[in-house]
């Protein structure tokens, strides 16, 4: 499947929304990190991109130690380290859904889909991979290098049912 441009750009502007409206960053610093964005589209540069990366890692303007902390005390979701967890990715798995959401499925068990990702406060994001699981999610936060290294070994691996 292809990279989803809308579902990248509205997951983006969404989260962006949302780190202004928790007060954890500033608008000015969005709309640099927006205009940012905006040149990785342009250049079709879109695996790894979003407005979060470019916030924490590129303008320094979000510690995001500071967002897992919010997301676990304000939205009640559990952190996860995805270096100490067997990820278990159901076979199937579209990476570019992955990259363009900076979510992962890490398991399933009796229906119920565990999902890691550091746009939970994207509703877009929440809610494309709510449809796409079509079942019972559990979300869990995580950083964006773990998730990084969880869906480079994805993409990696054979099949992810000869990991497990």
């Amino acid at each position: 499947m292809d990279f989803d441009r809308s579902l990248f750009i509205r997951g983006n502007r969404a989260m962006g929304l949302a780190l202004v409206q928790a007060g954890l960053v500033s608008q000015q610093n969005l709309d640099q990190a927006n205009a940012r964005l905006i040149d990785c589209l342009r250049s079709g540069a879109l695996k790894g991109a979003g407005i979060l990366p470019i916030l924490t890692h590129e303008m320094n303007a979000l510690p995001e130690n500071f967002l897992l902390q919010h997301q676990a005390a304000q939205m009640g979701i559990g952190l996860i380290d995805l270096g100490s967890y067997q990820v278990r990715t159901p076979p199937g798995t579209d990476a570019a859904m992955c990259w363009a959401t900076w979510t992962l499925p890490i398991d399933e068990r009796e229906g119920i889909r565990f999902l890691a990702s550091a746009y939970y406060l994207s509703q877009p994001v929440r809610e494309a991979w709510e449809t796409l699981c079509g079942g019972p999610v559990v979300w869990y936060a995580a950083s964006l290098e773990t998730l990084i290294a969880a869906i480079e070994k994805m993409e990696g691996s054979p099949t992810t049912a000869e990991a497990k």
